[in-house]
């Protein structure tokens, strides 16, 4: 059965805010996932860009506050990453409520709001761009290591991953 799809109601917006539904569903569906392994695997060191999934899902929750301070334009809090002492349910608390953060945000924007340019002030670069791209960027990047933690997974013997492609999304999850 194919779904058709109107594209004269897409807009930068609709788009933004579907990549931000896409990502809390994607988060959501692996955090499920991983609630039904055991906690003590979660932090087994592996040869990855991050030493564990606990690391992996941190660097994810972090990186979005990050983001989502940026394009809300408002003050950074950091979560530290590297010495959060929470329990693993509150990784995946603190990244699902995140996300839907980042929902409710892009829930607000109008097309002129998410092509405006914000300006970008780090270590590495500093420029102006538009919202909607620091906003696909922190999907993508959510995406990526996301990808890194079900090949963690593998790892560990896990050969249910569940998909969380935004494809799969588009046509069966949404």
């Amino acid at each position: 059965m194919q779904t058709s799809f109107a594209t004269a109601a897409l807009s930068v917006s609709t788009l933004l805010q579907d990549f931000a539904q896409y990502n809390l569903w994607a988060n959501t569906t692996l955090t499920n996932w991983l609630r039904t392994k055991p906690d003590d695997n979660m932090a087994i060191t592996v040869p990855s860009s991050f030493s564990s999934i606990r690391a992996t899902l941190l660097h994810i929750w972090a990186t979005e506050n990050y983001w989502l301070s940026m394009i809300c334009q408002r003050e950074y809090t950091p979560i530290d990453a590297e010495h959060y002492d929470g329990d693993f349910d509150s990784i995946i608390e603190g990244l699902l409520e995140t996300s839907e953060r980042l929902v409710a945000f892009t829930d607000t924007l109008e097309d002129e709001a998410a092509t405006g340019e914000l300006y970008y002030d780090s270590p590495w670069v500093k420029g102006f761009r538009p919202l909607v791209q620091y906003g696909l960027h922190v999907f993508n990047h959510s995406t990526y290591h996301r990808g890194q933690i079900v090949t963690i997974g593998r790892g560990l013997g896990y050969k249910d991953a569940p998909m969380t492609d935004y494809n799969f999304y588009n046509f069966f999850a949404k």
